[in-house]
């Protein structure tokens, strides 16, 4: 069971992110949140690569979280 939901939870981040690593999904919704747009994935990168992978799933959840707020 336990895989499963690991593997439906990895699944979900390469569909919607195109990666599998926390890091480089935060990366990338970092990028698509801003006002600049995916031109600044790259500094988005750069910074993401210096947290924790939990930092990093705290963030991803964060993110989801204001989006889901936004529209309540």
């Amino acid at each position: 069971v336990l895989f499963a939901v690991l593997v439906a939870a990895f699944g979900t981040l390469f569909f919607a992110y195109g990666q599998a690593d926390p890091c480089r999904a935060l990366a990338v919704e970092r990028a698509r949140r801003s006002q600049a747009g995916t031109i600044v994935e790259p500094w988005t990168r750069v910074e993401t690569a210096q947290m924790s992978t939990g930092a990093c799933i705290s963030g991803l959840l964060d993110s989801w979280g204001e989006r889901l707020t936004r529209y309540v």
